[in-house]
């Protein structure tokens, strides 16, 4: 094996046939080839032959192919047709049913293994003297890696520059505290752990940037070979997955017992005759009766809805996030680039002498800089304030542009803030130009506690040394000892820096600007030597001169007024917290609509406050300004004191905690670290807030699904099982003989009917219209709710009742006398189609919240679709032959169709009342689009 971590830098370039341009697009093809992808297989691997084997795990079918091959063993012995005919019959159905499992479970573990690789990770490469950002998994050895903090690192890695990096390597050598890193060659048999120039797979970067050359990759690397596994999207079971088994296995009991209820009275009233037709029929009736399919039915609903949320760009990583989304009653989010475009333009220049307009929008060199007043371009070179301060804006940056032709957009890669700056370089002279008359010795990056960034650089034409520093305006003035204006250095006064503040507050307050203030300072070689040796940002970054400050716009997206409207139809509060100033964030605010209703609280106000305090005005507050990653942790622990379900945003390594300790953790897809995406439950593909609401909304439909299909397929069983209760019963009473009201094949053949397409269908369906006009969910809410049992109860006694007239009334006197005794194929037939009718009814009732007789019911074509094919379905086990011989069915005529209509009256008039009076979701005041105006 390569020991990178013993060679120079240069013999390692050598020796992987690379260079600091990085790899052709040729080699890189051909190294897939030889290496394969960057991958370390996790889990097992969808087996379909093992999932369909699952289905035939539950216990009541196992019990019913039992007996069903001791039956038909018995059937052939004693030469008996139609017992061979009915056990055939019946494991068709079984296998039938099976089949329907299968389909639903394989669809669901597709679905989620497409999530798994909507959500690996990318990493900028250079190629080709070019940056690319590729999947991680098509990294080969030789690749050169742009590093910086929150990155998860993709493979094992030898650093080339680093500048700060520190790296958590817990996960392979247990050390809890960061390692500093650095680009020097060690001696070979160098301990894993004490391997300062690698870093390896799995581990991530907690601060620091650099860049580093791919060594090993997929199963070669040092996580690779002890067959670890990283985390991708989670397939545990939600809460109400959990609720949901527990509830069939609960109903498989019962139901167990009422059936063994029904056998005993057969013993101990008439005895062991039929006891073979009996027993089939008991395993039947419960294997019917028990909604084995609804936690499959709701896994596939998950899964395509969290299939759906991918399409809206927003990933969800967690299973358990989707039922929470429906419940959310805060949104804690981010200003930059969530609830803005993150298109950063500087439109001002201010310096104590001038000030300047900096007119084009986006990345575009289209535009010029401006003296205010007058029409006449300034060239940077006749001021010094000028000149420097796009010099620094150029040096004390990560990002990168490329030209790509007169008018076009520039390709950019890094931070918008740190692009927004290369492009005021390009509109002055040329990023390239700047970096040419410099070398930069070292560079401090930017982290959200320093909120700055520094370079030491050196001048090629003078030789001189400078520190550039560019930061948070508040932070960079209390940094400076001195100022400078018509290229004299002053010293700073407490005076001056409250007017500096002053200007720029109104700058934020009256356009929206994001201030970012520039200083330096000039130092001799030998100081410049010794402050890179000891890398200490806090010997750099002081006793700078003050230089000036740029505004940038970051207009609010057209999409996060409607957002906000949206949300708080919903009952949802939204929270903006952000690291910018207050009159910024203010005035966003206000622009989009979070109304501040009272004074912004700031970080300094919060660091001030008891968590009690806290606790207290948080319940009207509604933005946070200049705030740090640490603050969100309080933030979400006083919101949850008041019992607010939050979701939280987030982008940074520091977010994680927060992340974590929201109900549903939010990292952006675009600016969010690989830190920040491990710890989150969803990923906002395209950092906009407006798909946290559609999210919202999608959770809401499928738990809404969830409950419909529940509610429906409970009722459905319950009215089988009352059916068969109520008529055995009559029966006993009357003739002193059990006489089945319907067989066990077509109670089967119901449960795959019925039982299946409709209930797919509903957990697919639409969202209703009033479904963002309601309250939050209350997440304590059982799974079956009130409302829901009493339907489920008197669904299932009108069904019997029904079921229970149509058997009398099929019987002619003479049949009535003796029809223990008589061909009941007819009237069973009449009670199988009944069933049938009934449940469809109650399908299309708990379907919507409104009447069945409306539009939205035809629009619902799946829906429609189920139906119509249930329909057939029953239609073909009436009316073809060789059907009618298996499910023991005989042909019915008009009559039979119009009473089984008739009785279907009572039922379709209590959905009717139900859906009208009983069940109403409560509703919210209306609220309209100038309730968003704020004053």
């Amino acid at each position: 094996m390569l020991e990178a971590y013993s060679e120079t830098v240069e013999e390692l370039l050598k020796n992987l046939e690379t260079s600091v341009n990085g790899l052709t697009s040729g080699e890189v093809e051909r190294r897939l080839q030889r290496y394969g992808k960057n991958e370390i297989e996790t889990g097992k691997k969808i087996s379909p032959l093992r999932i369909f084997l699952s289905q035939f795990k539950d216990l009541l079918v196992v019990i019913l192919i039992v007996a069903g091959i001791i039956t038909a063993l018995i059937g052939i012995i004693e030469d008996d047709e139609n017992v061979i005919i009915e056990i055939i019959a019946i494991n068709i159905v079984i296998i039938l049913n099976a089949s329907l499992g299968f389909y639903q479970e394989y669809s669901a573990e597709k679905a989620i293994e497409a999530l798994k690789t909507l959500s690996k990770s990318e990493v900028i490469v250079l190629r080709d003297n070019e940056k690319l950002k590729i999947k991680s998994e098509f990294l080969v050895p030789g690749d050169i890696v742009f590093l910086e903090a929150g990155n998860l690192i993709p493979a094992d890695i030898r650093l080339i520059k680093s500048y700060e990096i520190n790296v958590d390597e817990a996960i392979l050598t247990g050390e809890s505290l960061s390692v500093r890193k650095n680009i020097l060659p060690l001696p070979e048999k160098t301990p894993l752990a004490d391997r300062k120039n690698m870093i390896y797979k799995g581990t991530t970067i907690s601060s620091g940037s650099g860049r580093g050359l791919v060594v090993s990759t997929g199963l070669n690397t040092e996580l690779g070979k002890i067959a670890s596994s990283l985390a991708g999207i989670k397939a545990e079971d939600t809460p109400i997955q959990k609720k949901l088994k527990i509830l069939a296995k609960q109903l498989t009991i019962f139901i167990i017992i009422i059936v063994a209820s029904i056998f005993l009275i057969q013993i101990l009233f008439v005895g062991l005759d039929d006891f073979t037709e009996l027993f089939i029929f008991a395993i039947g009736l419960a294997v019917a009766a028990v909604p084995e399919g609804l936690p499959a039915v709701m896994t596939l609903s998950l899964a395509i809805g969290v299939t759906r949320m991918a399409r809206q760009k927003a990933l969800i990583r967690k299973l358990p996030a989707v039922e929470v989304l429906g419940s959310s009653t805060i949104i804690c989010t981010d200003k930059t680039g969530t609830l803005t475009k993150n298109e950063m333009t500087v439109t001002l220049i201010w310096t104590l002498d001038h000030q300047y307009n900096v007119t084009g929008t986006g990345y575009s060199n289209f535009g010029q800089i401006m003296k205010v007043n007058t029409a006449k371009q300034v060239e940077s070179k006749y001021t010094i304030e000028l000149k420097s301060l796009i010099e620094i804006g150029t040096l004390a940056n990560e990002a990168s542009v490329d030209y790509q032709g007169e008018g076009q957009p520039y390709k950019v890669f890094g931070d918008p803030t740190e692009i927004s700056l290369l492009i005021l370089a390009e509109k002055d002279q040329t990023v390239e130009g700047i970096k040419n008359n410099w070398d930069i010795e070292y560079l401090f990056p930017f982290d959200s506690n320093r909120k700055r960034m520094s370079v030491i650089s050196k001048n090629k034409k003078t030789g001189n040394h400078h520190i550039m520093v560019k930061g948070a305006l508040d932070i960079m003035l209390d940094l400076c000892d001195s100022y400078m204006e018509s290229g004299q250095k002053k010293p700073m006064t407490t005076e001056m820096k409250d007017k500096i503040n002053k200007i720029s507050e109104r700058y934020s307050a009256n356009f929206a600007f994001r201030i970012l203030g520039f200083a330096s300072r000039e130092i001799n070689p030998e100081e410049s030597k010794k402050l890179v040796e000891e890398k200490k940002s806090q010997l750099v970054e002081d006793n700078l001169t003050f230089i000036g400050f740029v505004g940038m716009i970051d207009p609010a997206r057209e999409s996060s007024k409607p957002a906000v409207l949206k949300a708080k139809r919903a009952g949802i509060r939204v929270i903006m917290i952000t690291g910018d100033h207050m009159a910024t964030a203010r005035a966003i605010g206000t622009e989009i609509g979070i109304c501040v209703k009272t004074t912004p609280i700031t970080g300094v106000m919060l660091d001030k406050m008891s968590d009690e305090e806290l606790e207290d005005v948080i319940k009207e507050v509604e933005i946070f300004a200049r705030v740090d990653p640490s603050h969100k942790l309080r933030i979400i622990s006083a919101l949850k004191k008041h019992n607010e379900i939050v979701i939280m945003t987030g982008d940074g390594v520091n977010d994680a905690p927060a992340l974590k300790r929201a109900d549903v953790g939010v990292a952006m897809g675009i600016t969010g670290t690989d830190v920040a995406k491990e710890a989150s439950d969803m990923i906002l593909v395209d950092d906009n807030f407006a798909n946290i609401i559609e999210a919202v909304g999608e959770g809401r439909r499928i738990y809404d699904n969830i409950k419909k299909f529940i509610s429906y397929l409970l009722s459905a069983n319950a009215g089988e099982i009352l059916t068969v209760l109520i008529i055995v019963l009559l029966c006993l009473i009357y003739s002193n003989h059990i006489i089945l009201p319907i067989l066990a094949i077509q109670l089967l053949y119901i449960n795959l009917v019925t039982d299946t397409f409709p209930a797919l269908a509903l957990g697919v369906s639409p969202k209703e219209e009033d479904i963002m006009e309601r309250n939050p969910r209350d997440p304590s809410e059982p799974l079956l709710t009130k409302e829901m049992i009493i339907n489920i109860v008197i669904f299932g006694l009108l069904n019997a009742l029904a079921c229970m007239f149509l058997f009398i009334w099929s019987l002619d006197f003479n049949l009535a006398i003796n029809f223990q005794e008589a061909d009941l194929s007819r009237q069973r037939t009449i009670i199988f189609a009944a069933l049938v009718i009934f449940q469809i009814i109650q399908c299309l009732s708990v379907s919507q919240n409104t009447t069945i007789f409306s539009k939205k019911t035809i629009e619902n074509k799946v829906l429609i679709g189920a139906i119509i094919l249930a329909i057939f379905l029953l239609l073909f086990a009436i009316y073809v032959p060789f059907l009618q011989i298996f499910m023991g069915t005989s042909p019915i005529g008009p009559i039979e169709w119009l009473m089984i209509l008739l009785a279907a009256i009572p039922i379709l008039f209590f959905s009717e009342i139900y859906e009208r009076i009983v069940f109403k979701p409560e509703k919210l005041e209306e609220t309209s689009e100038s309730d968003t105006v704020c004053d």
